[in-house]
């Protein structure tokens, strides 16, 4: 969600990584940004914007920032309203520090802090950090023991950097459910501590990644280096991996956006997937398979059940994350629990998957980031070959997972079929834009299918909502007339995923159904069934797309193609920001 960058360097120019890096931090979600630095008279200083981070550059770039630590942000706002005064970095008595996550007991810690004389001017948990660890200075700690027993007394995640200006020479951070990654420089000059290797991606070729509970001290005297304590205790050493991210990851390399650079990657993403995909799973050996995810990980689940269900013949629940472990489940001993995540950081399936290693059952992640806390903690990982994803709105990523998980249950992939029929919508004709059009003044949508295409009908209406704030459901195309088509009428597209397969005929009769109620349809079928449409894609209420003919099982990766095009043009068509939608954040580190 927030990201975090900070820097202690030999050089005096450090604004320039700061800005830069939040720049790539961009994509993770936010509302507002700022910096703190030390000037060359050690005073500390700050500048924090409302909006995008190119407004702070241009504030920043009219000062002449000469220093050499530094600290920066970018916010997604959970306590207290989008304004200056809650953007980070937060400061008091010389103490600057920035946080992502959530603090759960910053009442009763603020409440003793006012009672000591302290005043707050922002409405957030994290000012409460701050002036906890000034507090402490003032009772006598150094900077390291004033921070470490400020970090002791918190309760909530938390990735937590701070600087204080009686001490330039050190960077302190603290890790507790949120991602945190510690870095040198190539040269050795510059030492940076940060929120995911994005960041660090053109400062840092090789990173630490903070375990739970770690606090990380960088000191400059004669040279850089780091020390990284284990709960704050005993010194340890964390293994140092290369950092994957290239240039090449984080540029849209001619893209209009980062977000149509992933959607045309997907099916090489695919190919990419089946090639590095070593991983021997049996899956038929476990009485039972639960999935356990969010958002769009979690339609990946849903659509995986379809397949292991048929050909693994294992039965499989699949259960959302946030809600997992507030409903005591009852576990088998002989089940695999799979735990989906792209950025392997989401909170709330993290927390989810530590309740069932509790239990003493195995757990698998599927994640894309080999080095994050899911990946880390689980028995089993397997890694899905997205490449990093910067468009906020999940795409390559979910090819990347659903082809995982068939791979999981079925070996002899047809990578072929699969790799045409995501291209064949890649390279068509196909009038997204004209069928946008018409979509981006609706109110609301219908996305429905039945089988495996109702999970992808729930990642369609998801991808509209995220990009084109239209209320937009997902739906089996048989519980339509269990209540929804009571809305139906001449305003309301339906989007209707329709391939010829086993359901073919009974979608289709779905679909009469809503143009009996004057309802609009866009459909999405293959070739194969034009006949069997008896004129139905010449009403004139009826807008048609036909895909070439597709073996069923691999019909999911082509219409995944084409309601990501759908949402993207839609988005577009709108003016809006499809790699940055409003309120929503990249990886989701908070409850």
């Amino acid at each position: 969600m927030c990201g975090i960058i900070s820097v202690l360097s030999f050089r005096d120019n450090i604004s320039k990584d700061l800005i830069s890096a939040l720049e790539r931090l961009e994509y993770r979600g936010y509302d507002s940004a700022g910096i703190a630095y030390f000037d060359e008279n050690s005073n500390l200083q700050r500048i924090r914007t409302v909006g995008k981070v190119k407004l702070l550059k241009e504030v920043v770039q009219k000062f002449d920032i000469k220093s050499n630590i530094g600290i920066g942000h970018t916010r997604w706002a959970t306590h207290g309203k989008v304004t200056e005064f809650n953007a980070h970095p937060h400061v008091a008595d010389g103490v600057a520090i920035v946080h992502n996550g959530i603090i759960e007991n910053y009442q009763e810690l603020r409440n003793s802090l006012i009672s000591e004389g302290y005043e707050f001017e922002s409405e957030t948990d994290t000012e409460v950090v701050a002036k906890l660890i000034a507090s402490n200075i003032k009772s006598g700690k150094d900077f390291i023991e004033a921070f470490k027993s400020a970090i002791s007394k918190l309760s909530g995640t938390f990735a937590i950097v701070a600087i204080y200006e009686k001490e330039p020479n050190l960077l302190l951070g603290a890790k507790k459910g949120s991602p945190m990654a510690v870095g040198l420089s190539s040269d050795k000059q510059s030492c940076y501590i940060a929120s995911d290797a994005v960041a660090l991606s053109t400062l840092a070729d090789e990173l630490a990644y903070l375990e739970e509970g770690d606090i990380v001290v960088v000191r400059k005297f004669d040279h850089l280096s780091f020390e990284i304590f284990e709960n704050g205790k005993d010194k340890i050493e964390r293994e140092i991996v290369p950092n994957k991210v290239s240039l090449n990851d984080v540029a849209k390399n001619g893209y209009e956006s980062f977000m149509l650079k992933e959607i045309s990657e997907e099916a090489m993403v695919a190919r990419r997937t089946f090639e590095r995909f070593k991983y021997d799973i049996n899956l038929s050996k476990y009485d039972s398979v639960s999935i356990v995810a969010c958002g769009t990980s979690y339609y990946a689940g849903l659509l995986s059940k379809y397949w292991i269900e048929e050909i693994a013949k294992v039965h499989v629940d699949v259960e959302i994350a946030s809600e997992f472990r507030y409903r005591n489940p009852v576990f088998s001993k002989n089940s695999l629990y799979i735990f989906i995540s792209q950025s392997g950081e989401t909170i709330d399936t993290l927390c989810a998957m530590r309740l069932v290693k509790e239990a003493g059952i195995k757990t698998l992640a599927l994640v894309n980031v080999e080095t994050s806390s899911i990946a880390r903690e689980a028995d089993i990982v397997v890694k899905t070959e997205a490449g990093v994803e910067i468009g906020v709105a999940s795409t390559k990523a979910f090819v990347a997972q659903t082809l995982s998980l068939l791979m999981m249950c079925k070996k002899d992939i047809d990578i072929e079929a699969i790799e045409r029929s995501i291209n064949s919508v890649l390279n068509s004709q196909y009038d997204f834009a004209k069928m946008a059009n018409k979509l981006k003044n609706s109110k609301s949508l219908f996305y429905i299918g039945r089988g495996t295409n109702y999970p992808i009908s729930l990642e369609g209406a998801l991808k509209i909502k995220e990009l084109s704030y239209i209320s937009a459901e997902g739906y089996p195309a048989g519980e339509i007339k269990h209540g929804p088509i009571a809305i139906i009428d001449e305003n309301v597209y339906t989007i209707a995923l329709a391939p010829f397969d086993n359901h073919f005929e009974k979608t289709i009769s779905n679909t009469q159904e809503i143009l009996a109620r004057n309802g609009k349809i866009f459909l999405i079928t293959t070739e194969n069934s034009r006949e069997l449409l008896h004129g139905l894609d010449k009403h004139e209420k009826v807008d048609s797309l036909f895909l070439p003919e597709i073996y069923s099982l691999y019909q999911p990766f082509a219409l995944t193609t084409v309601i990501h095009l759908l949402a993207y043009n839609t988005a577009k068509a709108k003016g809006y920001d499809v790699d940055k939608p409003r309120n929503l954040a990249k990886s989701v580190t908070v409850e």
